[in-house]
C-alpha cells in the first residue's frame, strides 16, 4: 500500500501547487501539505517494513482528514467558493476519499489473511 499512497501524495502535491500557482493563494496548497505529509510516511513504510502497517495507518488517518476538510468546507460555504477552489476542494475529497477506501480494503484484506479459518 506504500506505492500507491506514494501516487496519491504526488497527485495531491501537483493539485495544491497548481492552484497555488494559478491563484497565489497560500490556502490553495491545503492539498500539497496532506500529500507531504502521505509522502513521509508511505517513503518510510517503504524503508522500515516492521513499522509499516502503523505508518500505514497513521497515513489513513490524514487521508481521512484529508476527505473532512475539504468536505466541511463545501458544506459550509460552497455557494461562496469560486471555481478554482470549488474543483480544487472536490478533487482533494475525491482523491483522499479513494485513497483511503483503498487502505481499508486492504486493512480487511490483510486482517483476513491473518486470521486463521
Amino acid at each position: 500500500m506504500p506505492k500507491p499512497t506514494l501516487v496519491f501524495a504526488a497527485l495531491l502535491i501537483a493539485l495544491g501547487v497548481g492552484a497555488f500557482a494559478l491563484s497565489g493563494s497560500p490556502t490553495s496548497l491545503l492539498p500539497a501539505y496532506f500529500g507531504g505529509v502521505l509522502a513521509v510516511l508511505a517513503g518510510l513504510a517503504l524503508a522500515y517494513a516492521g513499522a509499516r502497517r502503523h505508518l500505514m495507518h497513521a497515513a489513513a488517518v490524514v487521508a481521512l482528514l484529508g476527505a473532512l476538510a475539504p468536505t466541511a468546507a463545501l458544506v459550509i460555504r460552497a455557494s461562496k467558493m469560486s471555481p478554482l477552489a470549488l474543483g480544487v476542494n472536490v478533487s482533494m475529497l475525491a482523491l483522499s476519499a479513494a485513497l483511503l477506501a483503498m487502505m481499508v480494503r486492504s486493512f480487511v484484506v490483510a486482517r483476513r489473511s491473518r486470521t486463521p479459518g
